[in-house]
């Protein structure tokens, strides 16, 4: 066997192997010496690299690598007998040449460890890398990589980064910050990756410390480390690429101010996604960390030349943009978002030490006025507030500067103003509203803001300070030291600059309205020392919108409960300050209507019940009087209240009679409140009267049409009004009445000719009424109906009347009762003689009469008219002296004296041969009532015929000739 000094150069390598598979590998550094040729350590380096099994703990060989490095041996070679040679003694030489060809080494430099080829390593850092890789690979055992590559840390500046960034952040992540994960990152993916995935995975296990999670840690720990040894690799690259002429591919960039920049801007947009998906965790990640500067090595040194000192200001400036941009990129602003949004501000104010920090006003409880420089923020664009805009360095609202921090302390203030109001605002929204929104923009989110106050019913809201509160959103208190124009010169300064002052008091005024503050609310804007910008009329027609928005949103009329209740409250408690208001007088009269018809049951169209709004809204209110009529039966019998319903009404501003001609060429005069009171009671009589005739209840509208529509003198025709349609058509209808049910057959005559002779002065009425002649046939038809009906009864009556008379003489003539004393044969002939004498006379008179050409004739219209007005004012008016009555009657009747004399005298004959009377017998009751008719027809059918009566002399000489 051949000893150790006689083995050949082929002996010793496969020596070595056997070591090193063997895993005593003690003896390795006593081998190069052995060499006959110039020693070279690689060689044993890749043979350890190849042979040596990678669960090895590293402390066995660690001393190995020293003495190989260092190329020293500790023991004298002839001394080493305890070496095993059989394996390789028995070899010959070229035997152990052919098996070292055999071998297969693994190269000194990890294939992709591409740094290598930019930064020349000694073969022990190549080896070291290359073994904790495949230690890694191979056998997974992580921490041993950190116990192989610690002892040749300071050897290498290069293996010291590349230990620091690369193998202790991905132990910490495997090994001792996410330990409960089922994967673990290895060194090969952890080496390939770009910035922004290594950022994503490295921070992918991080979590809210309430959860468990320590963000700021991970950041220090994790992707700091990682951040400056791929910032260092990427320097490095691009040096390479300028001195190779190839730096055209980054377009023009400044590739010292990308390197310095684009790993960390990874770190910025992960910390900007995370805001929109996990804001709480956003406020941690700036809270618990300080940016770039704040990385931690595990307690060693930082090397130089770690961070560049240029490059910790950029480097903080974007950090701090990305902290700043976190606030506007929420959507949503809860009180929770708000405080940290608030933290975040007062972090990068200190952190950057921003000139004014000291002086934010987020965490104070008063609204101080504020005066800010916005001149860089003037000219903002709408993109600058866009998510993938918010990190750019040239955007004025997120770079961290002086007036971007004063900006968003006063929008995060004017934020949590809103927030008490119970409205949300986003920071986004609130700094679009105050640089780009238009004023219908800034009015409409004003709007929406008081709509909050009026859904908030919170009690002991102190408003008060609410109005200073809004007024102080309006221009961040700027304008309490100047001019109104001044402070409309700022622009954005202010949640709502563009609207106008007097335009935000009167929402103010609305605002406290809504809210029942109306004692605050007559202080505020009605004393005479009040520093209100609204005018008298601008506080009316407030305070008059305010009701009307309390009256249409109630949901009933009733004024002492709901918003009829506040409407009332309201106007009583503006009343004082506006004694002569004309829509204060209106809004009291449709108060008064709405709170009348509330206790009528009422229902619109398709169901809908009835709603104060539903006046409003109606195009004739006065309809629905109607309704009530309808629905409410005996309703027509109040008719003083429905009366009192329309006037209010009327007072109110709605027309009695909406014209239903709308075109401008045919206008008419509009009438007076008289005139519009007027019509509003015909009318709503008429329905009474109506709806009385749909209920058969006739006598009750047979007395409205007497006593409501007939005016104060019927022969006046100054108080007819031509446009009055209504009252004659009332009348006219109540006269042409008919029950609904058949008359019954058995009712008294008497009683018959009473309902018809009512009907009739009810249609003689209706021609005193009557507008225009138009409507006179069709009152006439009528009335010609009827008094052929009334001849029909005063027959039956006359036949009755003679058939009773004729009964009791047969009954008084054939009288057989006991000591009955009956008329004497000669008292009997008596009378038979003057019953036939009765019959010669009237018979004689007749035929002298047809023979001299003489017939009785209808009487005229002249003639009913002139009895109809004598009647009428007997009946109709009892009251009236007896001089009115005496004038009406001779200057109505006097032209037709002797036309009434001739039929008169004609009756009175008859009667006196028939009757028991003689010449001074009684006059039948139907000339009574056809006088009665006839005297209300002469004043009316005379003036709307324009006809003149006959002449009284006439009238006169015709009376002497006939007597």
């Amino acid at each position: 066997m051949k000893t150790l000094g006689e083995l050949s150069e082929a002996h010793i390598i496969l020596l070595a192997v056997q070591l090193c598979t063997n895993g005593d590998v003690s003896a390795l550094p006593r081998l190069p010496s052995l060499l006959h040729s110039t020693p070279s350590v690689d060689i044993f380096f890749r043979i350890l690299l190849t042979f040596l099994p990678e669960s090895t703990e590293p402390s066995r060989y660690i001393s190995v690598l020293e003495n190989l490095a260092n190329g020293s041996t500790t023991e004298p070679v002839e001394e080493n007998d305890d070496i095993d040679l059989a394996s390789v003694g028995e070899l010959s030489t070229s035997a152990a040449r052919k098996e070292v060809r055999r071998l297969h080494l693994l190269p000194l430099r990890y294939p992709g460890h591409a740094d290598a080829e930019v930064e020349p390593c000694s073969p022990l850092v190549q080896f070291l890398i290359h073994r904790a890789h495949r230690i890694d690979s191979e056998s997974g055992l992580q921490p041993f990589i950190i116990e192989l590559l610690q002892p040749f840390m300071h050897t290498s500046e290069y293996l010291y980064i590349w230990v620091l960034s690369t193998a202790l952040p991905l132990l910490r992540f495997n090994y001792e910050y996410h330990c409960e994960n089922d994967s673990s990152l290895s060194l090969e993916i952890l080496q390939s990756l770009d910035s922004g995935s290594a950022v994503n995975i490295l921070m992918s296990k991080t979590d809210r410390r309430d959860r468990g999670g320590d963000v700021g840690r991970d950041l220090r720990g994790l992707v700091g480390p990682w951040m400056y040894g791929y910032a260092r690799s990427k320097r490095r690259k691009l040096n390479q690429l300028e001195l190779s002429g190839s730096i055209s591919i980054f377009d023009n960039r400044n590739p010292s101010g990308s390197s310095r920049s684009s790993g960390w801007q990874d770190v910025n947009e992960w910390l900007l996604s995370t805001s929109i998906r996990d804001f709480p965790l956003a406020v941690e990640t700036v809270e618990q960390w300080s940016g770039p500067a704040d990385i931690d090595l595990d307690g060693y040194d930082k090397p130089e030349g770690f961070v560049l000192s240029d490059d910790e200001t950029p480097l903080a400036l974007n950090y701090g943009q990305a902290a700043l941009a976190t606030i506007y990129a929420t959507t949503e602003m809860t009180p929770e978002t708000l405080e940290g949004s608030c933290r975040i501000l007062s972090r990068i104010a200190s952190l950057l030490e921003i000139p004014g920090h000291s002086v934010l006003r987020i965490f104070d409880n008063e609204l101080e006025p504020l005066n800010l420089d916005l001149t860089a923020l003037s000219d903002i664009s709408r993109a600058a507030i866009l998510q993938n805009a918010l990190l750019e360095p040239s955007n004025p609202l997120t770079f961290p500067t002086t007036h971007s921090i004063s900006f968003t302390d006063a929008l995060l203030v004017s934020i949590r103003t809103l927030n008490d109001f119970g409205h949300a605002l986003s920071c986004r929204s609130a700094a679009e509203i105050c640089l780009l929104a238009s004023d219908e923009i800034q009015l409409s989110e004003l709007c929406a803001v008081f709509e909050a106050l009026q859904r908030d019913h919170k009690t002991g809201r102190n408003w008060r300070k609410i109005r200073l509160q809004l007024l102080w959103l309006r221009d961040w208190g700027y304008s309490d030291q100047s001019k109104e124009h001044e402070a409309k010169s700022r622009p954005g300064h202010g949640l709502f600059w563009r609207i106008p002052l007097a335009l935000l008091e009167r929402d103010i005024l609305k605002a406290l309205l809504n809210a029942r503050q109306y004692s605050l609310a007559v202080e505020l804007y009605t004393k005479p020392l009040t520093s209100s910008p609204l005018s008298q009329s601008q506080i009316e027609t407030a305070v008059t919108e305010a009701i009307f928005t309390s009256y249409d949103n109630a949901t009933n009329g009733n004024k002492t409960r709901g918003g009829i209740k506040r409407a009332s409250e309201m106007l009583e408690s503006f009343s004082s300050s506006f004694p002569h208001s004309e829509s204060f007088r209106q809004i009291k009269a449709l108060l008064s209507a709405t709170h009348s018809l509330s206790f009528y049951s009422l229902t619109l169209q398709h169901g809908v019940p009835f709603q104060p709004v539903s006046i409003r809204v109606h195009h004739d209110p006065l309809s629905l009087i109607g309704r009530v009529l309808e629905q409410n039966p005996r309703a027509y019998t109040e008719l003083d209240n429905l009366l009192a319903i329309g006037r209010d009404l009327v007072t109110a501003g709605f027309p009695a009679c909406p014209g239903e001609d709308d075109n401008p060429m045919h206008s008419k005069a509009v009438p007076s409140r008289e005139q519009e009171l007027l019509a509003s009671d015909h009318r709503i009589i008429s329905l009474s009267i109506s709806a009385a005739l749909e209920s058969d209840d006739f006598d009750t509208a047979y007395s409205y049409v007497l006593t409501r529509l007939t005016p104060p003198s019927i022969t006046s025709s100054a108080m007819i009004s031509k446009s009055d349609d209504v009252s004659w058509r009332a009348a006219y209808n109540a006269g042409r009445h008919r029950p609904n049910l058949a008359e019954p057959t058995n009712e008294p005559l008497r009683s018959q000719i009473f309902r018809l002779s009512q009907r009739m002065e009810l249609l003689s009425l209706a021609l005193i009424l009557a507008p225009s002649p138009e409507s006179l046939p069709e009152i006439l038809a009528v009335w010609r109906r009827y008094d052929e009906e009334m001849n029909s009864l005063r027959a039956r009556e006359s036949e009755e009347a003679e058939n009773w008379d004729t009964r009791g003489d047969n009954i008084t003539s054939s009288s057989n009762l006991p000591g009955g004393f009956g008329p004497s044969d000669a008292e009997l002939d008596a009378l038979e003689t003057e019953r036939a004498k009765r019959s010669r006379t009237s018979h004689n008179t007749r035929t002298s009469r047809l023979a001299s050409g003489y017939e009785e004739a209808p009487m005229g219209l002249f003639e009913v008219a002139r009895g109809a007005a004598q009647a009428i004012s007997k009946t109709a008016f009892p009251l009236r002296g007896s001089e009115s009555v005496m004038t009406a009657s001779s200057s109505a009747g006097g032209a037709s004296s002797d036309s009434r004399r001739i039929s008169m005298d004609t009756i009175g004959a008859e009667e006196g041969n028939g009757g028991e009377g003689g010449a001074g017998g009684r006059v039948r009751k139907r000339d009574v009532v056809s006088n009665m008719v006839t005297g209300g027809l002469a004043s009316g059918l005379g003036w709307v015929l324009g006809a003149q009566p006959i002449n009284k002399a006439d009238a006169n000489a015709n009376a002497n000739v006939d007597g």
